[in-house]
């Protein structure tokens, strides 16, 4: 059985209850059912997109400018975020786990290694391959200081589709309740802490779940805000994560300011998306590989379409037919495809791509102008600030529940290590004779990064892990401290963000504790 009536739930004793049916909570729910574990999630939505209504207030911003409201971050569907999710598939880095180094103030409590067990079966669930590091490129220079053979893969188009196609037939050894809020938790009055039960609303009826236990994942915000609330409401159980609930909150940084010009103008062939290695399409990027100021990937995009300096005839050849009337420089842009008749004839494979089966994503494309330039574009580490945060509001919901208030920052220390980390991947591929790196001045580059500066979707830190219940909101098994039996599955329990989109890891770190959750089970059986 998979979906349950809510009569049907308070009928059973389940072994764990989910909330959340993202990429975190079903991947730790099924891997428990197929165990023989008896589980229920808890899903605020439906079988739908579980797009939300921009007009519905769910937080209070006080950065606007830097924090994208939860109608763009957020799906409250079966599946989730997935839904929306781009499909860029990375691991952290071993560096991300290092303890000692002066930037991670809070480092993990747990070993790369630890972690690194759990890629392969993530990358499965979401259907990708599972090898993120491919050799040195053929006959490819050797550059003293940076990484060329790590590698992003695009995850199938169709795998959040699949997976709400089989938990509505029936398909999966798990119970799904949808279209159900969790309004609070009932704890048992022992020293324990443990949570007993579920206060929830289902359409129209409120009651009470019986809970053994219970692991959130419902995103990093949600998750954040429900330990929040029970905070508010039992002090005592919270008063180990004081210092760190809903601070340290973390993202990425992402955009392109820079521009490169290879020396050998076949080199960038090997930096666009490519196929041929197993069912996903994947990308190599720049790495710098030791003395880093802070973890960050680089890799190749086109200029901006109407800038003719990108020399592509298939770029300029659809800007002139999307606006055929207005475009400055349109002469150059008929240069462009005078110059370069092949590279326009590849509008035609572009508009081919549109006929490819649904389960295949398009990457995006990279134009090959010889030696460029190209925009050297980033993907960065957010250091934690506990200045970032997120606290209560006095303000509530429609459902009468206090809502977030954001304050999202990005620290000075992370726009400047940003900054030295271009300049030395600028310094060693020069050194190396690979390629010209221009950078705008200083003051302009700070600025146009924190311009750029901006996130909300992967929702890190905020209950991050640590080895002592003073320093963090869970351990190393991602249990709350002060709480027996109440886990989190979500991004928010990474102590760093390192230079990888989270959702791989995510769905690592939750295979990770179900696989705990199991070992737990059995040992309360044969005790």
């Amino acid at each position: 059985m998979t979906t349950v009536t809510l009569q049907t739930a308070l009928s059973k004793n389940y072994d764990v209850c989910v909330i959340g049916a993202g990429a975190a909570g079903l991947a730790l729910a099924l891997s428990l059912g197929q165990a023989g574990v008896k589980v229920l999630v808890i899903e605020q939505g439906g079988f739908d997109e579980g797009t939300i209504d921009p007009s519905e207030r769910r937080d209070l911003h006080l950065s606007t400018d830097t924090h994208d409201p939860r109608h763009r971050t957020n799906r409250e569907a079966v599946a989730g975020t997935l839904l929306g999710w781009g499909g860029r598939c990375m691991p952290f880095d071993p560096e991300d786990f290092a303890q000692a180094r002066s930037r991670h103030k809070h480092p993990w409590s747990i070993s790369f290694n630890d972690y690194a067990r759990w890629i392969a079966p993530a990358a499965e669930f979401l259907k990708a391959d599972s090898t993120f590091r491919y050799s040195s490129l053929p006959n490819g220079p050797d550059i003293p200081g940076v990484c060329l053979e790590k590698v992003e893969l695009l995850n199938a188009q169709d795998q959040a589709t699949n997976l709400q196609e089989r938990l509505k037939n029936g398909l999966e050894p798990i119970d799904l309740l949808p279209r159900t809020r969790v309004l609070s938790f009932r704890w048992e009055a022992s020293e324990k802490h443990q949570v007993r039960g579920l206060t929830l609303t289902h359409a129209g009826q409120t009651c009470v779940l019986p809970c053994k236990k219970l692991v959130l994942a419902c995103g990093g915000l949600e998750t954040t805000r429900m330990l929040l609330l029970e905070k508010a409401a039992h002090p005592k159980i919270f008063a180990s994560t004081e210092n760190a609930l809903g601070r340290y909150y973390m993202g990425h940084l992402t955009g392109g300011m820079a521009e490169i010009t290879f020396t050998d103008p076949q080199l960038a062939k090997q930096f666009g998306y490519q196929s041929g290695r197993g069912r996903s399409p994947y990308r190599r990027r720049f790495c710098l590989s030791n003395g880093a100021p802070s973890n960050v990937a680089f890799w190749l995009e086109n200029l901006h379409p109407e800038d003719p300096r990108q020399s592509s005839g298939e770029i300029s050849l659809k800007k002139l037919l999307k606006k055929p009337k207005g475009l400055e420089d349109a002469g150059n842009h008929i240069a462009n495809v005078l110059k370069d008749p092949i590279g326009a004839s590849n509008i035609l494979r572009s508009a081919a791509q549109r006929f490819l089966p649904p389960s295949m994503r398009r990457p995006q494309r990279l134009a090959l102008v010889g030696r460029g330039p190209y925009i050297l574009a980033y993907h960065a580490e957010h250091f934690p600030e506990p200045e970032s945060q997120v606290t209560l509001s006095e303000e509530r919901d429609k459902f009468g529940q206090r809502m977030l208030q954001i304050d999202f920052r990005y620290g000075q220390r992370t726009i400047d290590a940003l900054m030295a980390g271009h300049k030395l991947l600028a310094k060693r591929l020069k050194a190396a004779n690979v390629a010209e790196i221009t950078l705008p001045e200083d003051e302009a580059f700070a600025k146009a990064i924190e311009d750029k500066a901006r996130d909300g979707y992967h929702q890190a830190g905020l209950t991050r892990m640590s080895a002592t219940p003073g320093s963090g909101v869970v351990d190393s098994n991602c249990c709350v401290h002060g709480a027996d039996n109440l886990y989190v599955a979500s991004a928010s329990v990474f102590p760093v963000s390192g230079q990888a989109n989270p959702t791989l890891s995510v769905v690592a770190m939750s295979l990770r504790l179900a696989d705990h959750l199991k070992r737990h089970l059995r040992s309360e059986v044969t005790q």
